[in-house]
């Protein structure tokens, strides 16, 4: 049966990647894009493009107006990422402004169900391991990073309009996104260019990755069987640096060589000094090149957890998956 989906974040990889698999199973599909997001990549499909800013009501009154918006799902998946310890002004604005607009407007215009791109990063530490169901809680101040932050607020939020306006939506908490499609001047494409062009040494630590083509799975699964309220982490295999870049080199082959600096280099005790030693030396610092595998959520849970749940297909190898992220972030 044909269904009707509004996507925000369209022109990003997963936005991209959601919009072709909706339309090849015959949706109807609306996408939101910024004033100045590429949209070649739509050319030739039958989609609707809007253009305007979560993050500013009034750019999505057109975006909003559809003839039956009680049948209708939108996934908000407009968000802006990065999982370095760096500052982003622009990130609460897009990622908890934006977030709070979207379900706001969706509770307004009576839209039938919001698939919320939450994060797993956004999810505090745990003794006994995440699970998905209903048991989420989000606190900001029990997460680290100005991304896992924001997502935690927005997170909460839409959990208290869940609870107070019997507001149909799911969360779905991917953890770190790679596959096709994933651009330069992203934070796997600044590491994979940091290691084979600029030679930086390794530091000790390990991620967990999910391919993009299943978190849109997971998305899709989510709004046709996910439990109102329920939150669904998305997850992939881990990897230790160490692994990571040895499969990098095999599906590069290029072999780099693998230099892994002592663990008292990630001390905060002593970061002022490794900083002003490595602006000295006019080199990149490895902690901030490197700082994706120093960030990793939770590793106790495993992809059965999602699958179970939402009935998802066989999940994309992370070596293929690996080798197409090279691919179009290099």
């Amino acid at each position: 049966m044909c269904k009707q989906y509004l996507v925000t974040g369209g022109a990003s990889q997963l936005g991209e990647h959601l919009v072709k698999m909706l339309l090849e199973r015959g949706d109807k599909v609306r996408i939101l894009i910024g004033a100045d997001d590429d949209d070649t990549a739509f050319e030739g499909m039958d989609v609707e493009i809007f253009r305007g800013e979560t993050f500013q009501k009034d750019t999505m009154k057109d975006f909003f107006t559809i003839e039956d918006p009680r049948s209708a799902i939108l996934v908000h998946a407009d968000e802006r990422v990065s999982i370095t310890n760096s500052k982003d002004l622009l990130m609460r604005r897009v990622n908890v402004s934006g977030a709070v607009n979207i379900i706001d407007l969706c509770i307004k215009n009576k839209i039938g169900r919001l698939v919320y791109l939450s994060s797993a990063y956004a999810l505090p530490p745990s003794k006994d391991g995440y699970v998905s169901g209903q048991e989420f809680t989000f606190n900001r101040y029990a997460v680290e990073g100005d991304y896992a932050q924001t997502k935690a607020e927005a997170s909460s939020y839409l959990m208290e309009k869940i609870t107070l306006n019997k507001f149909d939506a799911v969360l779905v908490l991917p953890t770190f996104i790679i596959g096709p499609g994933a651009r330069k001047d992203s934070d796997i494409g600044k590491v994979l260019n940091g290691y084979l062009t600029h030679n930086v040494d390794l530091v000790n630590g390990g991620h967990v990755f999910v391919d993009v083509r299943d978190v849109v799975a997971g998305i899709i699964a989510a709004a046709e069987k996910g439990v109102r309220g329920a939150g669904y982490i998305l997850t992939g295999e881990y990897r230790s640096t160490v692994d990571f870049f040895q499969d990098v080199c095999e599906a590069t082959g290029v072999d780099k060589g693998q230099k892994t600096l002592p663990n008292w280099i990630l001390n905060k005790s002593v970061a002022k000094f490794v900083d002003t030693y490595y602006k000295l030396v006019h080199k990149k610092n490895p902690k901030d090149v490197y700082a994706l595998f120093t960030t990793s959520p939770d590793t106790r849970y495993d992809s059965s957890s999602a699958s179970e749940i939402l009935e998802l297909d066989g999940q994309t190898s992370f070596k293929d998956s690996l080798k197409e992220t090279i691919s179009s972030a290099i």
